[in-house]
């Protein structure tokens, strides 16, 4: 009986939530000439992830407010690219008896637009 009264307890006081927020189908923050990529033959680098986030402790806050844009830079140049395809942004957040945390999570494919596989496409207009 007291060990499951310490389990109930323990998820009384604890709890969290996780919002899907958006999903794109490219993203970047940075000068991208995207006429350069051709999703065809640029190699990407799957499942890449990045996060920001803050803790708390009662009502202060432990740092900086998150933001997305730090967590696409970490994302990007943790894939060591510049644009991201397939990404999926979601906010999550968690609370356990006087500690909580917030951050904005991304994760996707990151590709690299300068690199050896990008260049310039052929043109396809008619003649």
């Amino acid at each position: 009986m007291k060990k499951i009264s310490i389990v109930l307890a323990i998820a009384v006081l604890g709890f969290g939530c996780t919002i899907r927020h958006a999903d794109f189908t490219v993203l970047s923050n940075k000068n991208v000439e995207i006429s350069r990529v051709d999703l065809k033959r640029i190699q990407l680098v799957r499942n890449q992830e990045g996060r920001d986030g803050r803790l708390w402790f009662l009502i202060f806050p432990l740092g900086m407010s998150p933001t997305l844009e730090e967590a696409v830079d970490q994302c990007l140049e943790d894939g060591g690219g510049d644009f991201m395809t397939s990404a999926v942004i979601s906010r999550k957040w968690w609370s356990f008896i006087l500690f909580s945390y917030g951050a904005w999570y991304i994760k996707g494919d990151v590709g690299n637009s300068l690199s050896y596989a990008s260049g310039d496409l052929p043109d396809r207009r008619l003649p």
